[in-house]
């Protein structure tokens, strides 16, 4: 019966190899139960979402705001805020291009930074790391590493209604 069980034990960690990077997926290799998921409702399938459209995070500290008006095709002008109390914040506009989960942005509002984000068609996700640059658009002690927008509504209309703190709207659009 041990002898079964270390059987069976062995046969369920090999089958669970470390596949690409979510970074790396197509649509071909999204696993069986991820696209059941898709099919069923559960999740939105992140190669049919758009990135156009309003995102938000709500904390103590105050409401990040995301925005993206534009298409996959054609790029995306962004703007974006994170609130970390009355007096201190990061707030920039910029564009964005999609490729897949990867979404990458660069802020052109003041020094030039670029950096790649994750979006998986609900949450937006800033990585653990920016180049110095990116700090020129934050107040002391602020900053955008590791924050994370939800997507509230779909659609130029919606993203284009997006408040900051230094520009009335965040996403203007053409």
């Amino acid at each position: 019966m041990k002898r079964g069980a270390l059987l069976l034990l062995s046969l369920l960690l090999a089958g669970c190899d470390q596949g690409p990077a979510d970074s790396e997926k197509t649509e071909a290799e999204v696993s069986p139960l991820e696209q059941a998921a898709i099919d069923a409702g559960v999740i939105p399938d992140a190669g049919k979402v758009t990135l156009s459209g309003a995102f938000e995070r709500r904390s103590n500290l105050g409401t990040d705001r995301f925005c993206a008006v534009g298409n996959d095709e054609n790029g995306y002008q962004v703007g974006m805020i994170a609130v970390f109390g009355p007096d201190s914040k990061c707030e920039a506009l910029g564009e964005a291009e999609r490729d897949g989960e990867n979404v990458h942005i660069t802020l052109t509002s003041e020094e030039k930074c670029s950096f790649t984000a994750r979006f998986d068609g609900v949450e937006l996700e800033m990585p653990g790391e920016l180049p110095e640059a990116c700090a020129s658009y934050c107040s002391a002690r602020a900053g955008w590493e590791g924050v994370s927008f939800y997507l509230i509504g779909e659609g130029d209309a919606v993203a284009r209604s997006t408040r900051g703190r230094d520009f009335e709207n965040l996403c203007p659009g053409s």
